[in-house]
C-alpha cells in the first residue's frame, strides 16, 4: 500500500474523481488511500459487506456473477473510468457478485461510509455516481444479450476492444483459460477464435497476453454490442449542454 500524499485533482486519472465537484473532492481527499493492486486481488467478495470502494487509476477489474453449478462468468468490466463498490452508492451493504483485479493496477481506496457522507453533502456528486451506475446497467444488460445471441468471434472481439479501451497501450494480459472463464465458453473455442482473428491480422498471440495489431479489423469483427457500450460511454463524456443537466461523466 502506498502512502497517502497531497492530491492534485488535475493529476488524478480516475474519471469519477477527476470530474468530481471541487468541494466534494476536497471532502474525499483526507480519506483516499492510494493502493497498489496485484492480479487476482479480490476487491469485493460475494455476500460480504462492502467496507471499501475503489477508484481505479490504472489496470482493470472484472465483476463476476456466480453459481455453484456453473462457476463464475464476467458480467462487468471496470477501469479508470469507473469504480468498484457501486452497492454502496445504492445504499446496499452487500452484493452477490465478486469483483477482482485482472491485471496489476493502482486505485484510491475509500471507506464506504465516507462515500455515503460525501454523497449526502454534495448532491451533484451523487448524480455523477448514479450516472455511472446507469452505465453499468447498460453495459451488463448488453453483455447478457451478447452472450445469448452473438457468435463467439464477435463476443471475443467485443471483449478485447472494451478491455483495450481501459488500458494503456494495445497489450492485454490474458490467458486462454481466463478468457474462457470471462465469456463462459470452452477453452478450445477461445483458442480457435483467437487463432482465426490472428490469421485475419487483427491481433498477435503471445504467452499470457494478446497484442492488438489492427484495431480496425477487430472492430469489423465485433458485434454491435461494442458500439452500443462505447457510444454510451462517449455520451456520458459529453459536456452538460449536450447530455442534459447534471455532472458529466466518462465511464
Amino acid at each position: 500500500m502506498l502512502s497517502r500524499d497531497r492530491l492534485d485533482q488535475s493529476l488524478i486519472r480516475n474519471q469519477i474523481l477527476a470530474r468530481a465537484p471541487i468541494e466534494a473532492f476536497a471532502q474525499l481527499t483526507p480519506h483516499l488511500t492510494r493502493t497498489t493492486l496485484k492480479p487476482r486481488t479480490i476487491l469485493q467478495e460475494r455476500h460480504r459487506r462492502v467496507e471499501q470502494v475503489y477508484f481505479l487509476e490504472n489496470g482493470i477489474a472484472s465483476i463476476f456473477a456466480w453459481t455453484q453449478q456453473d462457476g463464475p462468468v464476467q458480467v462487468g468490466l471496470v477501469g479508470r473510468l469507473g469504480m468498484v463498490g457501486v452497492s454502496a452508492v445504492l445504499a446496499m451493504a452487500r452484493s452477490p457478485h465478486r469483483t477482482l483485479m485482472q491485471t496489476q493496477g493502482e486505485a484510491f481506496a475509500l471507506p464506504a461510509s465516507e462515500l455515503t457522507a460525501v454523497m449526502d453533502t454534495h448532491p451533484r456528486f451523487r448524480v455523477q455516481l448514479l450516472k455511472y451506475v446507469h452505465f453499468l446497467l447498460i453495459q451488463n444488460s448488453q453483455y447478457a444479450l451478447c452472450n445469448a445471441r452473438h457468435e463467439l468471434e464477435a463476443r471475443v472481439a467485443r471483449w478485447l476492444l472494451l478491455t483495450c479501451d481501459r488500458l494503456d497501450g494495445n497489450t492485454i494480459p490474458i490467458t486462454h483459460d481466463q478468457l474462457s472463464m470471462m465469456l463462459g465458453v470452452r477453452r478450445a473455442g477461445i483458442t480457435e477464435t483467437l487463432a482465426a482473428l490472428e490469421a485475419k491480422g487483427a491481433l498477435k498471440r503471445a504467452r499470457g497476453e494478446v497484442d492488438i495489431v489492427d484495431r480496425g479489423i477487430l472492430e469489423t469483427r465485433a458485434c454491435e454490442c461494442y458500439r452500443i457500450i462505447a457510444s454510451e460511454r462517449e455520451r456520458r463524456a459529453a459536456p452538460d449542454h449536450q447530455c442534459g443537466v447534471g455532472a458529466e461523466l466518462a465511464i
